[in-house]
């Protein structure tokens, strides 16, 4: 495995579309459906929703648009990857978007519904279903705003995939039920899924805190240590950040701890001339807005110039930089094609 990233890194770049490869870095847009299906399943629990189709319908619909509202803001990749990957998770997933969705969402769908008289209600419901989803998001590893305007910085648990399948298959066998009618009490089983839900998620998170403490046993004071959720429980890979600067890649099977790679502390690339101009950039000003872990390499190009690549270290995987910006210029370094975004397939690692 290693020797396939070592031919990344001296191999020249993919010319495909960006655009048409870059994958959602939000959490799978079924999974917040389901989340909110099941949301709006529980909600039958109250005996004036589980009365009323009216209001059931004005709840589910209002919960269904609540659980992905926050992810609205993808209609900035109209203005550019850059303006996408900046601002994505940020605004939209913050303090005050929270309290301003219910309001957009539960008071227009109350009314659709003519359940007028219960907007409050619609509203609270609404209001939830926002909330689950950025928490679902916050035990992502790509991170989210969800204190901002106090604070800015980009908070992520590292808990849980992108997609979990443990989630997708309860809430979907849950939702599942509801709708064709399975169920006889749909409010008692999707209150089930959401217990069953909060203790799986609570179960990941002291999880990965446990396996991070054995990477920091076993690399000692190390700088940093970043710890992502593979597909299947037990699987993780790490990336950790020596005191010497360099860094060390590596997979967690079970109790196997299997190193991969070692890449040297990237200091005589920072120095180049041409990473210097690529660093001020709107692609690379964008990843460096939120990355923790940052790795530059430059490459002399056979047509002349020099591509440089900057990536976050934390979303690597075997075979190359998955998320990445991509800077190409001239031998005058003149910046002629900049890039953007996430190299890989849904079902690829790293789940984020």
């Amino acid at each position: 495995m290693a020797a396939s990233l070592k031919r990344y890194k001296k191999a020249a770049p993919s010319h495909h579309n960006l655009l048409e490869r870059q994958e959602r870095e939000a959490m799978d847009t079924v999974s917040h459906l389901l989340f909110g299906a099941t949301l709006a399943g529980m909600a039958h629990l109250q005996p004036e929703v589980a009365a009323d189709p009216a209001l059931s319908a004005a709840i589910l619909t209002a919960a269904l648009i609540g659980s992905h509202a926050p992810d609205f803001d993808s209609a900035l990749r109209l203005k550019g990857p850059d303006a996408y990957v900046k601002h994505h998770r940020g605004f939209s997933h913050s303090i005050p978007a929270l309290l301003v969705w219910p309001f957009l969402i539960g008071g227009p769908s109350s009314w659709l519904w003519g359940a007028g008289e219960h907007a409050a209600l619609v509203c609270a419901w609404t209001f939830a279903a926002v909330v689950l989803h950025v928490l679902f998001d916050l035990t992502n590893a790509y991170g989210v705003q969800c204190l901002w305007p106090f604070r800015r910085k980009w908070l992520h648990l590292d808990a849980l995939c992108l997609t979990d399948i443990a989630l997708v298959l309860l809430h979907g066998i849950a939702a599942g039920g509801w709708a064709l009618g399975v169920w006889a009490d749909p409010g008692a089983v999707c209150l089930a899924a959401w217990v069953a839900t909060a203790v799986y998620a609570v179960w990941r998170t002291v999880h990965h805190a446990i396996v991070v403490r054995r990477v920091k046993r076993r690399f000692g004071r190390p700088l940093a240590v970043h710890v992502l959720p593979g597909l299947w429980w037990f699987n993780w890979q790490y990336v950790v950040q020596a005191d010497t600067g360099e860094f060390h890649l590596g997979v967690i099977q079970g109790r196997r701890m299997l190193p991969f790679d070692t890449l040297p502390k990237p200091q005589d690339a920072e120095e180049h001339a041409c990473v210097r101009v690529s660093r001020g950039t709107a692609n690379v000003q964008a990843l460096l807005r939120f990355a923790k872990r940052v790795y530059v390499k430059w490459q002399a190009q056979q047509d002349g110039g020099f591509l440089v690549t900057w990536t976050d270290l934390r979303f690597w995987r075997d075979k190359d930089w998955p998320f990445r910006a991509e800077v190409r210029l001239d031998d005058k370094l003149n910046v002629v094609e900049q890039r953007i975004g996430w190299h890989k397939k849904a079902w690829e690692p790293p789940y984020v």
